[in-house]
């Protein structure tokens, strides 16, 4: 019986919608026979005590099959796909396994278990793995990616009929390194332990977990999509109410793996994928913690990490929070809306003491155009002190939440309104508005054009509306004397709109001009803010024209 269950450590379980990448169309995997479609290892539904620590959760058996040499950095000219734990993206391991710390250190990395006993069995090499045609019930297929500490394939389940993705790692001992992050054998074992206490629409789901010769697998849901790096640093970033999402889907994901007594302790880009349906998915629970041991996973273990994503506890080696997991998630956030990280070093020592020490940098210094609130809400999730950060996803959703569709009824508009917005934007009346506060008007104003000599307000009218010039030109007179001539960007009517009382000017088109009409009534639908700011602008520019009534005034920018 399959279990559900979290993601593959450094998985790529990602189907690129290009089937047609490198060297050609891939052909189909094709189901073996009945006789060859026999079950593997699964994952059973609950973990026994033995299988807590991921030993004999799953048994090797299996019929030797044909193997192929497969060297993972070599291109197999199989589909694009991504990868959590890119090679530019090293887990940091500060502390060396117990019994690795006496043994030489070259990068941070502890030595292999052949490497040091003579008498250890000899194991593979991590980026030299041996990848069988079959393993039990499943037929394997390209490579879609590789991490740390494995690889990832396509893959046909024969049973079930359908495409997973299936990661494989050389079996080791849980101390030891066999890879780029020490413990490999423990992040497999990690996994396992999560797959047991999983079950999310927002975490990757493994369906079933063993081991085969010498190598171990984890068999995940293969998700169509891209992970988060594709929007992240130096790349083309998703719209901000888009990224709102990703991250509030992420909040509520993560609340239950907490609930679940595991911290994930590596929320990163890598590790979100956004399928092609919209769906967001967690990955990559390989270095997980318990958040009280309950779930079988120690509170306390190697101060792992990305660096860059890392909680200052985190970095110091403290006990860990959910708080940890939602200040890594702030800084992915942070990164997708300003496609930068939140701080730079050269090296990952002087890195650690400003992710430490120094003050994360506003939102809005680097993104002015991004509201001062929003800002806040990041300020508050990057708190050096966890106390002081959302205790709760649901906490930092709720303050996410309304800055959504306030950025949505930009960013779903079709381009000629978003340009149309822009060029508000550069005109008088608008220039100290938001594209949101202004996209937040069009909503529920009336456009009105009118020709030469049509009449816009006659004196004597009482009606408590304001006309916006977006294009074109009006002039304003009292008793037959000119007054003023308005043209984009200048509003007429504000006495009226602001008292109510009678009008006491005429206003006539001179050219062909456009207008946007401001009801009273539709300005108090605004949401409170946006509307005191346009009732500010309003009475600024009654108050402007009051000082100089009886003068001439061109109020045209040439």
């Amino acid at each position: 019986m399959d279990a559900p269950a979290s993601s593959g450590k450094n998985a790529v379980n990602t189907r690129s919608t290009q089937r047609q990448a490198h060297s050609g169309v891939r052909e189909p995997l094709q189901p073996t026979s009945a006789r060859d479609a026999q079950p593997g290892a699964r994952l059973p539904d609950q973990l026994s005590e033995k299988g807590k620590d991921g030993s004999n959760v799953a048994q090797r058996g299996a019929p030797e099959s044909k193997r192929r040499g497969h060297n993972i950095g070599r291109d197999s000219g199989h589909d694009n796909r991504h990868i959590s734990g890119h090679k530019n993206e090293q887990h940091y391991a500060p502390e060396q396994p117990d019994r690795a710390r006496n043994a030489p250190v070259k990068d941070g990395v502890a030595p292999t278990a052949a490497s040091q006993s003579k008498t250890a069995k000899p194991t593979l090499k991590a980026l030299e793995i041996i990848v069988p045609d079959e393993i039990g019930r499943y037929t394997i297929g390209g490579k879609i990616g590789s991490g740390t500490c494995g690889v990832v394939h396509l893959a046909l389940d024969n049973v079930l009929r359908r495409e997973v993705a299936i990661k494989l790692s050389p079996i080791g001992e849980a101390h030891v390194s066999t890879g780029k992050v020490p413990g490999a054998q423990r992040a497999y074992q990690t996994e396992i332990v999560a797959a047991g206490r999983l079950s999310h629409p927002g975490i990757v789901t493994v369906y079933d977990a063993g081991q085969y010769e010498e190598l171990n697998y984890l068999v995940m849901e293969a998700v169509d999509g891209v992970s988060l790096k594709n929007y992240g640093k130096g790349q083309t970033p998703l719209p901000v109410h888009r990224a709102l999402e990703v991250i509030v889907d992420c909040c509520l994901a993560l609340d239950y793996s907490h609930s679940q007594d595991i911290i994930h302790r590596d929320i990163k880009p890598a590790n979100i994928m956004l399928s092609d349906d919209g769906a967001v998915k967690i990955l990559d629970f390989g270095i997980a913690v318990g958040l009280t041991g309950e779930a079988g996973l120690s509170k306390q273990g190697p101060t792992l990490g990305t660096p860059n994503y890392m909680s200052p506890e985190q970095i110091l080696g403290k006990d860990l929070t959910p708080s940890s997991d939602f200040y890594s998630l702030a800084t992915v956030l942070f990164e997708l809306l300003t496609s930068r990280q939140l701080f730079k070093a050269q090296k990952v020592k002087d890195l650690f003491r400003t992710v430490v020490h120094q003050v994360a940098p506003r939102l809005n210094d680097i993104k002015p155009e991004l509201p001062t609130e929003l800002a806040d809400v990041l300020a508050k999730a990057l708190e050096k002190k966890p106390e002081r950060r959302y205790q709760s996803g649901a906490e930092m959703a709720d303050a996410l939440t309304p800055f959504i569709e306030r950025f949505r009824i930009v960013e779903e508009r079709p381009i000629a309104q978003q340009r149309f917005i822009k060029q508000l934007q550069k005109q008088q009346f608008f220039n100290t508005f938001s594209d949101v506060e202004i996209a937040q008007l069009l909503e529920l104003v009336r456009v009105r054009t009118f020709v030469p000599g049509d009449l816009l307000i006659d004196a004597g009218d009482v009606q408590r509306r304001l006309f916006v010039v977006t294009h074109g030109m009006v002039k304003v007179s009292e008793n037959d004397t000119l007054i003023r001539v308005c043209g984009e960007g200048q509003c007429i009517g504000e006495l009226g709109f602001i008292h109510g009382t009678a009008e006491t000017k005429r206003m006539q088109a001179l050219t062909d001009v456009n207008v946007l009409e401001v009801s009273a009534d539709s300005l108090s639908e605004l949401p409170p803010k946006v509307h005191l700011h346009y009732y500010r602008v309003i009475s600024d520019v009654l108050v402007a024209r009051l000082a100089t009534e009886g003068a001439l005034v061109p109020d045209i920018d040439l």
